[in-house]
């Protein structure tokens, strides 16, 4: 065997104690590719042990020919040798086919995450294979032992999936009849992944969420591993110092947890990696002073903004023209229709995003789509999102600003620049990052001195962060609005208080902060608002990117006709009360929260959802009038109630939108009008008996 492993066919592929050689030998008449692991010779010790119990070649074949007797993965088994001299072993060696294009876990993980971003969909395939492996391997009483990312091999069947699961290093192994929830975390601990993509696979693995005792042995395995690991680390510096060899080639490590980014195309968002607390556990520790800082010393400056404009909420005339807008994001093969279903909304302002992991070809194509836009008469504007790329490498942030706006500055009206900076998901941990991000502000405004700016654009009723933010906006560039991702309730109706604060509260809440920031323009733009669909499984943004059948979306989805009665009632709200200078809805076409299913094949075939048609109705009837008054059940709105808001058209005709939050009300008897039409635009034989949480058109209306 050593004159084999010699032979200049031989092709060493991994090295250490022990050597792992592919090599082609002559089998039954027939030429075989082989993967030969010679082992090193071991102490005296180990050799009256292994006497007993068998070498680690006899070892490995009996455990590999268990598994492939079950059909539980595993290169096939070809045989052992080992030669001994007395209680001494000289030489021992196992041989199976090679398993020819296979990939360790470690290399194939590696490989995603160098891609630019990472993909969530490969991510998941690639624990799914995983996960199917290992249950079938626990199924058939095999606990491995040593089951590290390095001793798993997949067969890639495509550039997003993998088959044929496969172990190796299997000399440590056990057989059992069953084996017990401890035994399986303890292979399932030696598994190296970001935690939330852990938790993942525990569910895939289960089928099922995962017992808490699997879970609690899990973490109580990774930590005396942990300890295992540090005491690794610290023999091998030991030995470095006494300038011994190392043993091993040191090997590639995974992405730091502070620079995972990994991209989910069907909710147009990256995924959470990480659990929550080890997302605490990353944070800067000038996250949170800078906030307990900044934060108190603005309180008193908003709550003095706050509470007369709270008082005057839906007080004042609002003109509701250009201030609708919609998000979109078409693709090559959409674009035409989501065009087309925009225009039926009217010219009202839309929205672009162009994204900093976008290649060159995507790039061009959302320029000439804002360039086509505005060609069509649409007051557009562009966001600029970043990705954790963008921190770690500001040349390329500046130089994609340069070119996404070189290409559209004489077609849009402002640009937002960052994307939901309160999320570490987006690439942002500290308030460091954002002064990187804001960074090529001052020459793209000496470059364009009349395009508008709009920021932080941080996400969620979490104002205390807003602070700091605007703190690191370059002094010299005009913040020309505030712009905040604001989801009111994705859980319900918008008028539902979250601590006391609903919907008009959070408005004014949210105007008082530019109100009282010093370099910042009087203006409140919700950029970003949409509620996530139920049914559609991982295409809804809170699912993403995997949401198996026995997982329950409980309340966090709302149907298809909550959604249109909400998108309604969210706008009269947020630009009724005077708090919102526009409303960009989150996205025109989006299978999991948009107002057109985007799921329909070919992928042309949108489906117009109740909430396009209900919006397009009112952009019709009221887009160009003006609100002029709102009756609410309580002072601030945040009781059940009738809601009736009255608005004046261009042609002096008052038209009153009037709905039930919470029980169904009868229609108020003394309610004057010409004629009632329901949400979608249609006359009603008479007023209806009872009012619901689905608005009603009332025309010819007293203000």
């Amino acid at each position: 065997m050593p004159a084999v492993l010699a032979s200049p066919a031989a092709r060493l592929i991994a090295s250490g104690r022990n050597r792992n050689v592919r090599v082609e030998l002559p089998i039954h008449g027939r030429n075989v590719v082989v993967m030969i692991k010679a082992f090193g010779v071991q102490s005296w010790f180990k050799d009256l042990r292994d006497r007993r119990r068998g070498s680690k070649a006899r070892r490995t074949w009996r455990a590999a020919a268990h598994l492939a007797a079950h059909g539980a993965g595993t290169p096939a088994p070809i045989g052992y040798l080992e030669r001994w001299e007395g209680a001494r072993l000289r030489e021992s060696y196992y041989l199976a086919r090679y398993a020819d294009g296979a990939e360790t876990l470690r290399d194939a993980l590696l490989r995603l995450f160098d891609e630019n971003p990472p993909q969530s969909v490969q991510f998941v395939n690639l624990l799914e294979c995983v996960a199917d492996g290992v249950r079938r391997m626990h199924a058939a009483g095999f606990l491995h032992n040593d089951l590290g990312n390095q001793n798993v091999l997949l067969q890639p069947a495509g550039p997003r999936s993998w088959q044929d699961f496969m172990v190796v290093d299997l000399n440590r192994s056990r057989i059992r009849p069953t084996l017990s929830l401890r035994q399986r975390a303890r292979d399932l601990s030696r598994l190296e992944l970001p935690s939330d993509l852990l938790q993942m696979l525990a569910e895939m693995y289960w089928r099922g969420i995962p017992p808490r005792a699997l879970l609690r042995w899990d973490r109580r395995y990774r930590w005396l591993y942990g300890l295992q690991i540090l005491k690794r680390r610290g023999l091998h510096a030991l030995r470095q110092r006494r300038g011994a060899p190392s043993v091993e080639a040191p090997a590639r490590d995974y992405p730091a947890p502070r620079e995972l980014f990994i991209w989910d195309e069907a909710t147009a968002q990256p995924i959470a990696t990480l659990l929550r607390r080890d997302r605490a556990r990353n944070f800067p520790a000038s996250r949170w002073r800078r906030v307990l800082a900044d934060a108190p010393r603005a309180a008193p400056g908003v709550w003095r903004a706050y509470r007369p404009l709270l008082a005057e909420a839906y007080r004042q005339p609002v003109e509701f023209s250009g201030r609708i807008g919609m998000a979109l994001e078409p693709t090559p093969q959409t674009r035409e229709r989501e065009l087309e279903l925009l225009a039926g909304l009217g010219r009202i302002p839309a929205l672009v995003r162009f994204y900093h992991h976008d290649s060159r070809e995507r790039l061009r194509f959302r320029t000439e789509l804002v360039r086509e836009l505005h060609r069509a008469g649409h007051a557009v504007s562009v966001a600029l999102v970043q990705d954790r790329r963008a921190i770690r490498e500001p040349a390329s942030w500046r130089r994609f600003a340069l070119e996404a706006l070189e290409g559209v500055a004489q077609e849009v009206e402002s640009v937002e620049v960052g994307h939901a900076t309160n999320r570490v998901k987006w690439g942002i941990w500290g308030f460091e990052d954002l002064r990187i991000l804001y960074a090529p502000l001052p020459e793209l405004h000496a470059r364009y001195p009349a395009l508008r700016f709009t920021g932080p654009a941080m996400i969620d009723f979490e104002y205390p962060g807003l602070f700091p933010a605007l703190r690191e906006w370059p002094a010299g560039v005009p913040l020309s609005a505030l712009s905040h991702h604001l989801y009111v309730d994705r859980r319900g109706a918008p008028e539902n208080p979250q601590n006391g604060f609903g919907a008009p509260e959070k408005f004014a809440l949210g105007r008082a902060v530019p109100r009282a920031a010093p370099h910042c323009a009087d203006r409140f733009i919700v950029s970003e608002v949409n509620w996530p669909l139920r049914g559609t499984g991982a295409h809804a943004p809170i699912h993403a990117p995997y949401f198996p059948p026995w997982r329950n979306a409980g309340d966090v989805e709302v149907s298809e006709d909550e959604y249109a009665d909400y998108l309604l009632r969210y706008l009269w709200h947020a630009l009724g009360s005077g708090m919102v200078a526009r409303v960009y809805w989150w996205r025109l076409a989006a299978r999991g929260y948009g107002l057109v299913d985007d799921a329909g094949n070919p992928p042309a075939a949108l489906r117009p959802r109740p909430a396009y048609t209900m919006l397009r109705a009112f952009l019709h009837l009221l887009g160009d009038s003006t609100f002029v008054a709102a009756r609410l059940p309580g002072p601030r709105g945040q009781r059940h109630g009738r809601y009736r808001f009255a608005f004046r058209r261009p042609d002096g005709e008052i038209v009153a939108l009037t709905y039930a939050h919470g029980p169904q009300l009868p229609f108020p008897a003394d309610e004057p009008h010409d004629r009632a039409e329901d949400a979608f635009g249609r006359p009603l034989a008479g007023a209806p008996a009872q009012l619901a949480g689905r608005p009603v058109y009332l025309r010819g209306a007293s203000a």
